[in-house]
């Protein structure tokens, strides 16, 4: 997987609103997949959609909830109105047909819990329990499972009876990064829809939607840092990211890096976003898929010479393993200290913990 993808539903930024399909970037395909479904009437059961963070699963998942439930337009035209009840409280996640899970900021998987209750109520409550409430002002009842990454094997296996018979009026949408990621048993029992932007329409999303001013130059570096995390791509635009990526980059090209140094330079860029756990979080991952980019080069540069370095490779392994243990909420003053010395040992810190 890319090191760069998997990110939580609770750790991205609020995101412009997408009120039509038409507005949709790069996934004209998926569309026109939805239309004729729904065309056809055989629109339901259970869907995941992967793709790396900021490509549109989110943004799809709302449309659908919207065209589905809209008060004003049926859903064959495929154009919700934006402005009903049913198409605000969907916008605003409150409507009561919508059934919507994520992993809490504070958790390094999605609790049991979340999906059948609590152990003195199992199935008497959670989402596999809800989706089977028939609905209450609408036609359907739409589920959205966020961070199926964060999915632990006894929380997946609780809802591959849901998965594979959901009732006839719901529609589950699971949400996730990587296919693979994904249990085999959780991914044999929905219809995949692949989300997947092209360099062109990553800088039209960045530019168009999130009204971010750059060059080309500026957008690939960004995009191709971020490994097509469109999120991610967004903070590294900042000026005084650049600023930061420079001062990584200075220590990381150094023959012998200076854990000490590194320590410093990652600390000081996390204690610049101020005391917000989430932004924290985000800063040493941006900084960690700095470091991965710069290996990565650093790894082609050598192969094409026909040479090989594992000295790098242990690196980029090693700031790839980071972004796991980061991932998994790894206490982040102990994972700089850890990772600092790695990098600056060379080695891929393999502990036999997390990543």
């Amino acid at each position: 997987m890319s090191p760069a993808n998997t990110e939580s539903a609770t750790d991205t930024e609020a995101q412009p609103t997408t009120q039509k399909w038409s507005d949709l970037i790069g996934h004209e395909q998926i569309r026109d997949w939805f239309a004729t479904s729904i065309q056809q009437g055989r629109f339901g059961g259970s869907m995941l959609f992967v793709g790396s963070p900021g490509s549109g699963k989110r943004t799809v998942a709302k449309l659908v909830a919207k065209t589905l439930l809209c008060e004003n337009v049926p859903a064959l035209e495929m154009a919700p109105c934006g402005s009903c009840n049913s198409c605000i409280q969907v916008e605003a996640d409150t409507h009561v047909d919508v059934i919507r899970v994520c992993k809490p900021d504070n958790k390094s998987s999605i609790p049991l819990s979340t999906l059948i209750g609590e152990r003195d109520a199992r199935m008497q409550e959670g989402f596999c329990h809800d989706i089977q409430l028939k609905p209450l002002i609408g036609t359907r009842k739409i589920a959205i499972l966020e961070d199926a990454d964060f999915l632990n094997e006894e929380g997946a296996n609780c809802l591959l009876k849901t998965l594979e018979e959901p009732p006839a009026d719901a529609v589950i949408l699971v949400i996730g990064t990587v296919e693979q990621q994904q249990l085999p048993t959780i991914r044999s029992r929905c219809r995949i829809i692949r989300f997947s932007l092209n360099n062109e329409n990553s800088k039209r999303l960045l530019r168009e939607v999130h009204q971010i001013e750059a060059n080309d130059e500026q957008l690939d570096e960004a995009i191709e840092i971020a490994g097509g995390n469109m999120h991610t791509a967004q903070r590294l635009l900042d000026f005084e990211a650049n600023e930061f990526r420079d001062s990584l980059l200075k220590l990381l090209l150094t023959q012998h890096p200076d854990p000490v140094k590194i320590s410093r330079v990652l600390n000081q860029q996390i204690d610049s976003v101020g005391k917000d756990p989430k932004k924290r979080r985000h800063a040493l991952r941006d900084a960690l898929a700095i470091a991965v980019q710069h290996f990565r080069r650093k790894m082609r540069t050598t192969a094409y010479a026909g040479r090989h370095d594992a000295q790098t490779m242990r690196r980029l392994d090693r700031s790839i393993r980071a972004i796991h243990e980061l991932d998994r909420n790894a206490n982040q003053a102990t994972l700089i200290e850890c990772y600092a010395a790695d990098i600056a040992a060379g080695i891929t810190g393999e502990r036999g913990g997390i990543g």
